[in-house]
């Protein structure tokens, strides 16, 4: 201690006076902006995989009502290409597990994990594509066969006592639901969007992830 005290002193005397000499960065500080940039890796991740959830599960539960709600026979082709497509439960089902591998990845920070994560959105935004054009199919088709219930109006009211065979509140029954469809169908079309936006973004994410310039931020 003595001798580094001397040698510190007799530096001092040679150095100028108002010159600073900037010490040595300790070894550790070199990790440190790497270390904070993986730390939000785990958060993004899981607010993606959560959002990707919630799509899964909105989408589906709005399929149900598709299946399971009354509907006149003038509205079903508009209906039934959506679901005989399948796309409110698999392509639901395919956005839940590309969510839940985001998480996962997100907590485990593996090579193996990632690439799941990569194709899992690739294949999310294929099939959020797909499902776009067929709600949009259905929404332009469902729009069409609503114009029969106001067909149906016009062609009663010529009638003469046409209330008394066909009551009125029939025709806003048929009005009410073609309201009521459109509306689930453009529910059902707002959160495909929002997965295809979020598994295309997170197909981004999960590509610099695996293939950065530093391979060596991320276990293999």
């Amino acid at each position: 201690m003595l001798l580094q005290s001397q040698t510190t002193g007799i530096f001092d005397s040679f150095t100028p006076k108002g010159i600073t000499i900037p010490q040595r960065e300790k070894p550790g500080h070199e990790y440190q902006k790497e270390d904070y940039l993986q730390s939000g890796l785990p958060t993004e991740a899981t607010v993606l995989g959560t959002v990707q959830i919630l799509c899964c599960l909105m989408i589906s539960s709005l399929g149900a009502i598709l299946v399971f709600a009354p509907y006149p026979s003038h509205f079903s082709p508009a209906i039934s290409t959506t679901l005989m497509s399948g796309y409110p439960f698999l392509g639901a089902l395919c956005f839940g597990i590309t969510g839940s591998l985001s998480i996962i990845s997100g907590k485990q920070s593996a090579k193996p994990f990632d690439l799941s994560s990569l194709t899992s959105n690739a294949v999310s935004s294929v099939t959020a594509g797909a499902g776009l054009f067929l709600l949009a199919d259905s929404v332009v088709a469902l729009r069409t066969a609503s114009q029969h219930c106001g067909s149906e109006t016009d062609y009663l009211s010529s009638l003469p006592y046409s209330e008394y065979y066909y009551p009125i509140y029939e025709i806003k029954d048929c009005l009410l639901t073609s309201v009521s469809l459109t509306g689930v169908l453009v529910v059902m079309l707002v959160f495909t969007v929002l997965e295809l936006l979020l598994a295309a973004y997170s197909s981004v994410f999960w590509w610099k992830q695996l293939y950065s310039n530093n391979p060596g931020g991320r276990s293999q």
